[in-house]
């Protein structure tokens, strides 16, 4: 397979976002990486001029470009589905998974290629919002595992914390619960059939717990650079904007502690055989 990633962006309306990450994209110290967006929004990213003419940059670059189009809006497990299901450049040895509303620091794909390189099959480095003034990067820390988070058998979550707050290096928090947006994987983890569910409502609460906690159950090591930073807009999206999003988010939690129960009952403890084990 050949050393470069795939790299998938799910986008819905952002297109001044989608830019800003593409140019970050473009200044990073790892050179080989092709791009393909799923589009799920209801203004096409190929109608934006200023878009179009970054493509044909990055096609002048060396890096492949392709725009795949949902046609209606179908949220953003069936996109990211869609991304995996569909990668145009499937010999490529790794692939990643970005929102449209990050900007990495250069170095961040040099990173995420480190850890692979290292053993893990998926990396993820961490998501500050880009308005975080205290955000100490920490350069040496690679951690195996995902956060601190606790599951019981009846799949309630009994302890939680997100990767986006500048808090979790302070209290030495292991990020990322859900691996956000951010994370680098070999190929091969979904060519096994690590996937998102279809199961969540359009907004897709959980999705990258289920993602996570799927790769777990298959026997994939997972590990954190908290030195690679891709900061986040925190730009509100499609999800966001819908009338019943607190009506879907309780739907997809439900969903979710359904779904933990049966994984634990088929399993036994998967998160704490992993610990034990990294």
């Amino acid at each position: 397979m050949k050393n470069r990633i795939t790299i998938q962006v799910g986008s819905k309306d952002r297109h001044s976002e989608l830019a800003l990450l593409i140019q970050s994209l473009r200044t990073q110290t790892f050179k080989e990486w092709d791009i393909v967006i799923g589009d799920d929004s209801g203004n096409p990213v190929t109608s934006c001029n200023f878009l179009a003419m970054l493509f044909n940059r990055l096609k002048h670059e060396g890096h492949g470009v392709q725009v795949l189009r949902s046609g209606t809006s179908q949220g953003v497990c069936f996109i990211r589905s869609i991304l995996i299901k569909k990668n145009p450049w499937p010999k490529n040895k790794y692939s990643a998974r970005l929102d449209d509303d990050v900007i990495l620091e250069p170095d961040f794909l040099q990173r995420m290629i480190y850890g692979l390189e290292a053993g893990y099959d998926i990396m993820s480095g961490v998501t500050p919002t880009l308005n975080s003034p205290l955000w100490r990067r920490e350069t040496k820390r690679v951690k195996p595992f995902i956060n601190d988070i606790k599951l019981d058998s009846k799949g309630n979550v009994t302890k939680y914390t997100d990767d986006c707050g500048v808090g979790y290096l302070e209290h030495g928090i292991i990020p990322a619960t859900n691996f956000r947006s951010n994370a680098v994987y070999k190929t091969e983890v979904t060519d096994k059939g690590v996937d998102y569910p279809k199961i969540l409502t359009k907004i897709g609460f959980r999705e990258e717990a289920f993602f996570s906690f799927s790769a777990l159950i298959k026997g994939f090591k997972i590990g954190v650079d908290t030195g690679a930073i891709a900061y986040h807009l925190q730009t509100p999206s499609g999800g966001c904007r819908a009338p019943n999003y607190n009506e879907c988010v309780a739907l997809d939690e439900q969903t979710f502690r359904k779904w933990v129960k049966k994984m634990f009952k088929k399993h036994g403890n998967f998160i704490s055989d992993y610990k034990r084990r990294f």
